[in-house]
């Protein structure tokens, strides 16, 4: 299978490469410039220097693909409008193909919102109320669902917290901690994170690209959505001691109140200090998916290791 991939140097993006390469299929990757693209250098992949917000910079080569997964995202006052764009251009690439052609967009947890303690949620779950930041995905998800056809499979894939190598939303606190300071948590920390591993987040993408024309394109659009979450969340203040202890510092968090968060990070804080527990009930039963990593917290020192090796 040949596999376009937006945001192919981003940190989940470079998770998936190597998933992909190891899988057998070759990837066409899309990077601002080149020196983004050397960054992933020890892969063979065909670059394709565009960006997402014109879509002529990389149309004729995703055309070329049998598969378009949207990865890519760019930050601004623009980044809902210019997601939305990108993800149409390419259910649109794929609509007009003469083969049949499979379109995945990601989204995230923080779509399914706030919830109590004792609250779950899986893919069966309303949106009813998305974390502010994101909100504009739910009609994203909706358009690329809806746009499933007899030709074109299209799902929308819905990662957790996602930790493993470096960067991330987990990699300030390696670096604190790697400094000798305490790592940092929004608010008290005792909220729940639904985490995955980047290894097996990037998994579930080959298996359900493998399985599009089979297991999912006889799907309904609302029974095409696939949660990549650990077993059981964890909560950040159990995750940043145990990146402390991996590091052999101190066994200390720095709580920073989510009022003074949300002055440098705005609507992000306010995601980050959300109560979520996330199962991935169609991810494990459609496509047989199992996380191997289970635990951020039980295997610190082993993600320790990946995070110096700064893969």
């Amino acid at each position: 299978m040949k596999v376009f991939v937006t945001g192919a140097t981003g940190y989940i993006g470079r998770g998936l490469l190597r998933a992909l390469f190891n899988a057998g299929h070759d990837v066409v990757g899309l990077a601002r410039d080149r020196e983004r693209a050397g960054r992933v250098d020890s892969l063979p992949v065909n670059w394709v220097i565009g960006n997402l917000r014109d879509a002529r910079t990389f149309r004729d080569e995703a055309a070329s693909c049998d598969a378009l997964v949207h990865l890519g995202f760019e930050g601004g006052p623009d980044a809902a409008s210019v997601d939305r764009g990108a993800a149409e251009a390419l259910v649109h690439l794929a609509a007009g193909a003469a083969v049949p052609r499979v379109v995945l967009y990601t989204s995230g947890i923080w779509v399914l919102g706030e919830m109590s303690p004792a609250d779950s949620a899986d893919e069966t779950s309303s949106l009813t109320n998305p974390a502010p930041l994101v909100t504009f995905r739910v009609e994203t998800e909706r358009f690329v669902l809806e746009s499933g056809s007899g030709r074109v499979v299209t799902a929308v894939v819905r990662p957790g917290i996602v930790f493993g190598g470096a960067g991330g939303i987990l990699d300030g606190m390696w670096a604190a901690a790697e400094k000798g300071e305490p790592p940092t948590v929004i608010g008290d920390g005792h909220n729940n994170w639904p985490v995955v591993h980047r290894a097996d987040a990037a998994d579930l993408y080959v298996r359900l690209l493998e399985s599009a024309f089979t297991r999912v394109q006889a799907l309904g659009p609302s029974e095409r959505v696939f949660h990549a979450t650990a077993p059981a969340p964890e909560r950040p203040s159990d995750i940043a001691r145990a990146v402390a202890r991996a590091t052999g510092r101190p066994d200390e968090v720095r709580f920073w109140p989510l009022a003074e968060a949300r002055g440098a990070y705005g609507p992000f804080a306010d995601a980050l200090a959300m109560n979520q527990q996330v199962l991935s009930t169609r991810s494990e039963s459609v496509l047989g998916w199992r996380p191997r990593v289970k635990s951020f917290v039980r295997s610190a020192p082993e993600m320790y290791a990946e995070w110096k090796a700064g893969a």
